[in-house]
């Protein structure tokens, strides 16, 4: 999210790299949509909302992977009480991410 947020993300992270995250991202999703603070973790709003956020930000779509995970993570985290159920920490960094462009453009 920070190197999205100052502009860098292109520059430090080359296609295949990015591309690599977003398998992982995909490889590690729960069979209930979300996705845990660790890969072996149950579904949390955190660390479904950081996900969900980071492969937004990597160019997904909702419907452009076969399995539809990020369709999934969202309905996850719409049917979990949305973004406002996340931890103070996770309203930080999404606060940064909506706010933070808009000063820097």
């Amino acid at each position: 999210m920070a190197l999205y947020v100052i502009g860098n993300l292109n520059a430090v992270l080359s296609l295949e790299h990015q591309k690599e995250i977003i398998r992982y991202i995909y490889n590690h999703q729960n069979e209930d949509g979300g996705w845990g603070l660790h890969i072996e973790g149950h579904s949390t709003m955190f660390g479904t909302a950081l996900s969900y956020i980071t492969l937004r930000l990597l160019g997904e779509g909702i419907e452009d992977d076969e399995e539809m995970a990020v369709s999934k993570g969202r309905k996850w985290i719409l049917d979990h009480g949305g973004l406002v159920a996340i931890p103070s920490w996770g309203k930080f960094w999404v606060t940064v991410h909506i706010i933070w462009p808009a000063f820097i453009t």
